[in-house]
């Protein structure tokens, strides 16, 4: 059963910004001149201290090391070299990053197109310090597959985060390993997301019926139809054919699902190659209208790499596909969304005048200004360099969230994050799902992005947690980071269940706080205990120490004139027991 909670949160003011969204192509010692066969693109961070860094796994044919950046936090980076995740010197491909072991650091899976010896999977644990080691075992260092993509997701909801791959290649099934919470991972096998044989390039983990699980879709090239899972229980898939999604052979390189008309659904865009449009799809309810006048399904290409973000902060998704392997250097396709789904393409930014080829593309905010900033992995004639373009807009407002599991799995992969605010004096509902991969071969920052327009408050912010708890806050800051701890504050049932025993009158309060607390609720070994109170963020504000027992339970009047006006929650603490007592008053 769903369990609705407020939420415990920690935030941190960024800088305020003020009109429009441009692009420019920074030069990054090593990351922007170093020639490179270059896949995934991932913005990351690896050592845990709020400035995501920056990897490119590297595969060309005869193999390649691999590039990781720690983010300085001052607009620089330095060069990870020696470390395990860099000297793999393989035919890397599609790299994921998660927290496998729910230690509080991100994991990484990463896999190979090519045949023995160099065709071997790698995992590499986190040393809690931004370092990795390579870590033999059952999914690492025996296979030799052609692999495509890896995706981390909770398939059997223990929280612990799972392995899927995909194969295009020599025969191959897609590959889905179970975690077995003791750094062990066990080959599932017998399940329909891993019965077909096909030619599959990306891989999406996404709750496209809205029923509050996640369904799997997977592209597929050689002309071949696109699947699609839905997910009807623990290891339990059911093979969908009848939908607009599944139904045209095409040579389909990725995909990317985002809220693209801000309806509370997700919306599919696919990725196609040999000179085929790409596709744009909207979800109705379930059902799927293909949108064959959209500029988006026009101009053929070599596509593969996409992703869905809100990178001119107005509050509705744009869209960025990459180009690769078509004869000639290609440039990259950018999408402006109107806020109803309807899109313009950008032919004049620095990003949108990007040559070459370009497999894989993230967005995170490597700055933390709230504008996202963009990385390509590039890889023409397998030698090319990669590229950041820091997003220089201004004017828009935003907001950030960074979510942390603890009764969920800690990196929160399967959360559904909505935020409510108005817009150009409009009410809109924004929703993103946190997953850890989006379009071939790219990874996203985890921190959850909304741009809000001329927004100056959010009115409304809610959480469901991969378990199925709801967390709600109201009348969140603008332009600020938070970061969000999947914890029990206040459920429905303990909210009416304290109201009943304990009394805060008149609510909403003046400068003075009446409580009366039934002596029955009180625990008979304590005898003092702490009156706290919590703004809207989870901060401490005021705090009553060492109330007596018989206070509590004969009209206490404690002083809050010094409070601003607003919504606190409240904490009643014993000094011997962990029976504490959770509510809600507002300030006049």
């Amino acid at each position: 059963m769903k369990k609705i909670v407020l939420l415990n949160l920690i935030f941190l003011n960024i800088t305020y910004h003020s009109n429009c969204q441009s692009f420019e192509n920074q030069n990054i010692p090593d990351m922007t001149t170093t020639l490179s066969a270059s896949r995934s693109a991932n913005f990351v961070d690896v050592n845990n201290d709020g400035w995501d860094d920056i990897f490119f796994s590297n595969g060309r044919s005869g193999g390649q090391n691999n590039m990781l950046y720690i983010n300085n936090a001052d607009g620089t980076f330095t060069t990870v070299t020696g470390d395990d995740i860099v000297s793999d010197n393989s035919s890397s491909d599609g790299t994921s990053f998660a927290d496998a072991d729910n230690d509080g650091d991100l994991d990484a899976f990463m896999v190979t197109w090519a045949s023995s010896p160099n065709g071997i999977n790698y995992f590499y644990r986190n040393n809690a310090d931004g370092t990795f080691t390579l870590e033999p075992n059952n999914v690492s260092g025996i296979l030799s597959t052609f692999s495509e993509m890896i995706t981390w997701v909770d398939i059997n909801n223990d929280q612990l985060l799972d392995i899927y791959f995909t194969n295009s290649a020599g025969a191959a099934a897609n590959r889905y390993y179970e975690n077995q919470g003791d750094g062990s991972f066990l080959p599932v096998t017998n399940l329909a997301i891993t019965g077909e044989i096909l030619g599959t390039r990306s891989v999406d983990w996404i709750d496209y019926d809205n029923d509050g699980d996640c369904d799997l879709f997977l592209t597929n090239e050689n002309n071949a139809r696109n699947s699609l899972f839905r997910n009807d229980g623990v290891d339990s898939f059911t093979q969908i054919t009848n939908l607009s999604i599944v139904q045209d052979f095409r040579n389909s390189g990725g995909s990317s699902w985002g809220d693209i008309d801000n309806d509370g659904d997700y919306d599919l865009f696919v990725a196609n190659y040999n000179n085929q449009n790409n596709q744009l799809f909207i979800n109705d309810g379930g059902t799927f209208i293909e949108q064959t006048s959209s500029v988006i399904a026009s101009g053929g290409g070599f596509s593969f790499g996409s992703s869905f973000a809100d990178f001119d902060n107005d509050g509705d998704l744009d869209l960025l596909v990459c180009n690769a392997f078509l004869t000639g250097q290609q440039n990259n396709f950018v999408y402006i969304n109107d806020g109803q789904g309807n899109f313009t393409q950008d032919t004049t930014s620095a990003l949108a005048l990007q040559t070459g080829w370009t497999f894989g593309c993230a967005f995170g905010d490597y700055n933390n200004d709230g504008w996202l900033d963009v990385i390509l992995a590039n890889t023409l004639n397998e030698a090319q360099t990669n590229s950041l373009f820091k997003n220089t807009g201004s004017g828009n407002n935003w907001v950030k969230f960074n979510c942390i599991g603890t009764t969920s799995n800690k990196s929160a992969i399967g959360a559904t994050v909505k935020i409510r605010a108005t817009i150009n004096g409009t009410e809109v509902w924004q929703t993103r799902k946190i997953t850890s991969s989006s379009g071939y071969n790219s990874q996203n920052s985890y921190a959850v992005h909304f741009g809000l327009g001329d927004a100056t408050i959010i009115d409304e912010l809610e959480i469901t947690w991969p378990v199925g708890d709801v967390e709600r806050l109201t009348d969140l800051t603008v332009n600020t980071n938070y970061t969000l701890t999947e914890s029990s504050i206040l459920s429905v049932s303990e909210f009416e269940r304290f109201n009943a025993y304990i009394k805060i009158f008149p609510n909403p309060i003046g400068d003075k706080l009446h409580i009366t607390i039934d002596e029955s609720f009180l625990n008979k070994g304590d005898s003092n205990y702490d009156f706290i109170l919590f703004d809207s963020l989870g901060k401490k504000t005021k705090i009553f120490k060492n109330l007596k027992k018989e206070a509590l339970t004969d009209n206490t009047y404690l002083d809050i004139s010094s409070l601003q006006s607003g919504t606190y929650f409240y904490e009643l603490k014993p000094h011997n027991s962990n029976n504490s007592a959770r509510g809600k008053v507002i300030k006049k």
